[in-house]
């Protein structure tokens, strides 16, 4: 059996540049996007991922979203590709390998809305 490592990011709530449906200027979606990107790099170093270097983590998410209103759980995948480039970058590792876990449901309400990412690296 292969040992594991686990770390936990809490990302904020996608702005809503980063949402496919969003009707924004370029410019606009590339400055939320490399923001948003910046944020996953910074926090995967902070939990040490930059010290396992697995080229196939496993990435899993919940969505919690910032009050009840309706929203679209699919939608939410193409706002976290950069957060998943940004721990790529933190672990320089190439992101095509990575093998991300999508949650079926909402998770709970949390004031401003939050994205949990567990990465499991092998050890």
């Amino acid at each position: 059996m292969h040992d594991s490592f686990e770390a936990r990011i809490i990302m904020p709530w996608p702005k809503k540049e980063l949402w496919q449906n969003a009707r924004v200027h370029w410019a606009k979606r590339a400055h939320a996007v490399k923001s948003y990107r910046d944020v996953a790099y910074r926090l995967a170093l902070h939990a040490n991922l930059h010290k396992h270097p697995d080229p196939a983590p496993m990435l899993m998410f919940s969505f919690h979203p910032p009050d009840n209103r309706r929203r679209d759980l699919h939608n939410m995948m193409a706002t976290q590709k950069a957060a998943i480039d940004g721990i790529a970058d933190a672990m320089r590792v190439d992101d095509r390998l990575f093998l991300c876990n999508w949650p079926m449901t909402w998770g709970r309400v949390i004031k401003g809305g939050a994205v949990q990412i567990t990465v499991r690296v092998k050890a």
